[in-house]
């Protein structure tokens, strides 16, 4: 049962990881890969990257 779980476990986060990376304008090709080589944990570093991604350009934002 555990030689079924993994395989489709990382089929899964390469389809969900795919739909968040279309949804942000990311390179879909880029994250899938991620998600194949990391499996599930690339869902979590989808958000880690978006949040650094609006940390980043709050601090860059000019003053008024």
């Amino acid at each position: 049962m555990g030689y079924i779980l993994l395989p489709v476990t990382v089929l899964a986060s390469m389809f969900l990881v795919d739909y968040l990376a279309r949804e942000r304008g990311w390179n879909r090709h880029r994250w899938r890969v991620a998600a194949a080589s990391i499996g599930p944990l690339a869902i979590p570093l989808v958000y880690f990257v978006d949040a650094a991604c609006a940390v980043r350009k709050m601090i860059n934002a000019p003053r008024p």
